[in-house]
């Protein structure tokens, strides 16, 4: 099993509501679309990952409003459904490290700030 996919079936991963619980973030939307934002967020219902996720349910023969558990029997029940899942998970996952990297190095204060903080304090 992938790394990726780990995330998303455990729920520990690059999710909003998962890094709140951590203390790494201090609300729970998600920074595609302002829903909240866990894993079944990000796999079933964010928008930003349509096409893709029109694709994934094609490929597994998934209703619209699929469960973990709908996921699970077709990533079982086949080789290529655990591929075409993994790969799925992969893609997305991958865009959320990087949003959220942005995001914290945005919210990092810079060397300058840091610099004039400590002249201010002296």
């Amino acid at each position: 099993m992938s790394f990726h996919m780990t995330q998303v079936l455990t729920g520990h991963g690059c999710f909003a509501k998962y890094l709140r619980r951590i203390g790494r973030r201090a609300v729970t939307d998600c920074d595609f679309c302002g829903e909240e934002d866990g894993a079944m967020h990000t796999i079933r219902d964010c928008p930003n990952w349509d096409c893709e996720r029109f694709n994934l349910r094609k490929a597994l023969k998934l209703k619209r409003d699929f469960s973990l558990a709908d996921i699970i029997e077709a990533i079982l029940a086949s080789w290529e459904c655990w591929y075409t899942f993994s790969a799925y998970t992969k893609q997305i996952m991958r865009e959320k490290e990087e949003k959220e990297r942005s995001l914290e190095r945005a919210r990092a204060p810079s060397s300058t700030e840091e610099e004039e903080k400590e002249e201010d304090s002296e």
